[in-house]
């Protein structure tokens, strides 16, 4: 395994590997949401979901993939025409897969009890008063959280410049700026539907 096999699967495995991997993560996804209680506004957004059932968790985390499936495929397809749904798919669920371990994570290390903490205390005016462990895994956390970001990022690119066979610096700025405006209008608008 080299660099080009973590950083660019796409130019390595066959569609239909990909799509199986994709498949895979999209279900260990919304189980890792149902798991540690969050949902999914949009591509690479979560926020706490107490008491939704697995159906709703599911169904929003399939809402934000197929909002960015679209958004990208038709992005895809101003590109260059002869862009396929299937590679858009792929690189949108296989982008997933450093989601899934920040997802867990949060869970792992009791953020929701850290953060509450820090609210609480900011809230009553006092001096924090926070376990150095509790920070340290807030640090950590947050630095690998960063890390994972980035990954999912490089791997959503890639996938998406190896089906679109982008080159122009402009096309990627536009990816960039599509991708994130989009991130933006579902985070607004999906959590607005009760589900």
């Amino acid at each position: 395994m080299n660099w080009q096999t973590i950083f660019n699967p796409f130019s390595k495995f066959s569609e239909k590997t990909l799509l199986l991997v994709g498949i895979l993560t999209a279900i260990l996804l919304i189980l890792a949401c149902y798991f540690t209680e969050t949902k999914m506004d949009s591509l690479l957004h979560f926020s706490p979901a107490k008491n939704l059932s697995f159906t709703s968790i599911a169904i929003y985390t399939t809402i934000s993939l197929i909002y960015a499936i679209v958004l990208l495929f038709i992005l895809g397809k101003i590109f260059n025409a002869k862009t396929r749904i299937i590679d858009i798919v792929n690189a949108v669920l296989v982008s997933q897969v450093p989601v899934i371990v920040i997802v867990l994570g949060t869970k792992l290390i009791k953020l929701d009890k850290i953060s509450k903490q820090i609210a609480e205390t900011s809230a009553q005016n006092k001096v924090l008063d926070i376990n150095i462990f509790d920070l340290m895994y807030l640090m950590v956390f947050g630095f690998g959280s960063l890390i994972f970001i980035i990954y999912s990022f490089v791997l959503l690119f890639n996938g998406f410049k190896t089906a679109t066979n982008i080159k122009k610096w402009q096309h990627i700025v536009i990816f960039a700026f599509v991708l994130l405006v989009g991130i933006l209008i579902c985070q607004i608008f999906l959590p607005q539907f009760k589900l």
